[in-house]
């Protein structure tokens, strides 16, 4: 029957184009009712054994939604360079490390930079981005110019390997104005994505939860790839605890690798149990990149365990 099981005719079967007919319900009479005993035996063999396969793709998912890391990584240090662009992890999307030369790119090429980043690249496991100040919108429209400007330096600076912008000071309004920066930020990634190509990542510092996803509704150019709605210590009073943090619940809508986290001021040693309690902590609330770390200057002592723990 065309569409269906042919009869048996004592020739031998097709049992995964009968699985195919049962999950399908393709099945029109009762014919594999009549099947031999050995024949429903490897039938539900050839079942188990799918079904085995996809828990063995679940399990290996989940294995892939672990963290990358956010780095923010000011110094040139060769050696600290060296274990973060070695040792951060790379679960597809690649683990992003911020270079900050002067508060931006500076004003001139600086050797120990420019061997650095293009050492980075060659470990193949990090995004470079350029870190850019934009002072959580003020001065409006009439500021873009000279933002753009400290952008395009990164890019012409440190040729081939800058991979995308760090922006901070990033808010959802002018503070102490109200007026909203929708236009201001969508124009900043616009500049990038359109000079540097879709490649190029843009990251938003918000460093706290912004009122909604506005900056990943607009046309897909002018949209962030990440922004860090968390920025502050693990739990020291008046830094902004994580310990007192909640995402915003707008953020479930979108997934997980738009988003990460910043924890400074952590603890120097491991002996103490913040460290792997921040990255715990961190891993239940939906983010796709993490850091945890005692500065921006050094990487922690603790660094490569807490990559392969958190």
């Amino acid at each position: 029957m065309a569409g269906g099981l042919r009869a048996y005719d004592g020739a031998p079967t097709q049992p995964l184009s009968m699985v195919r007919c049962i999950i399908s319900g393709e099945v029109r009479d009762d014919r594999v009712a009549k099947l031999p005993v050995h024949r429903w035996a490897l039938l539900i063999v050839v079942v188990l054994l799918l079904a085995l396969g996809i828990a063995i793709l679940v399990r290996q998912s989940s294995r892939a939604a672990r963290p990358d890391q956010l780095v923010p990584l000011y110094t040139t240090s060769a050696g600290q360079w060296a274990a973060a662009c070695s040792g951060v992890s790379d679960t597809g999307h690649k683990s992003l490390i911020v270079a900050n030369v002067q508060q931006g790119p500076g004003t001139a090429p600086v050797p120990a930079w420019t061997k650095i980043i293009d050492s980075c690249a060659g470990y193949g496991r990090a995004h470079v981005l350029g870190y850019v100040w934009t002072d959580y919108g003020r001065g409006g429209p009439g500021a873009l110019g000279s933002i753009e400007t400290k952008i395009q330096a990164w890019y012409t600076m440190y040729p081939g390997h800058i991979d995308g912008i760090f922006f901070d000071g990033v808010s959802d309004t002018v503070p102490g104005i109200g007026t909203r920066n929708r236009y201001f930020y969508r124009s900043l990634a616009g500049y990038v994505h359109h000079k540097e190509g879709m490649a190029s990542q843009v990251v938003f510092n918000f460093g706290t939860d912004p009122d909604a996803g506005w900056m990943f509704d607009a046309a897909s150019a002018l949209d962030a790839n990440v922004i860090v709605t968390f920025e502050g210590s693990y739990n020291i009073a008046g830094q902004n605890p994580l310990t007192a943090w909640t995402p915003a619940g707008w953020e479930r809508r979108y997934p997980a690798s738009d988003f990460a986290a910043l924890v400074h001021s952590a603890p120097s040693t491991t002996a103490l149990a913040e460290p792997a309690a921040a990255c715990r902590a961190l891993r239940e609330k939906h983010l796709g990149y993490l850091y945890v770390g005692t500065s921006y200057n050094e990487l922690p002592a603790y660094f490569s365990a807490l990559v392969h723990s958190c």
